[in-house]
């Protein structure tokens, strides 16, 4: 858990991928529905989903990044976290 029972406010997350990058959470989303494309062989749609998928939630994860950066400014700097894709972007 991030908060403790009655705390308020903001936290910076941590374990799992959140030790790499910000968007831990819409990475997930990421390999899953590529995931998907794969185990239904290619299949179009699959595949379709999948590619809207990460384009919505790339632009996300990036604003989101940027938000950890001026909410937490160097504390969250110090953690070298990329915005969406461990040690790449």
């Amino acid at each position: 858990d991030l908060r403790k029972p009655g705390e308020v406010g903001y936290k910076i997350p941590y374990g799992g991928m959140f030790t790499y990058i910000s968007g831990a959470n819409y990475f997930g989303e990421i390999i899953e529905w590529i995931g998907f494309a794969i185990a239904s062989g290619g299949a179009i749609p699959a595949v379709a989903f999948a590619l809207a998928t990460f384009l919505n939630i790339a632009p996300r994860a990036c604003s989101h990044h940027n938000w950890y950066l001026q909410k937490f400014d160097d504390e969250y700097k110090k953690l070298n976290r990329k915005r969406l894709v461990p040690f790449i972007y």
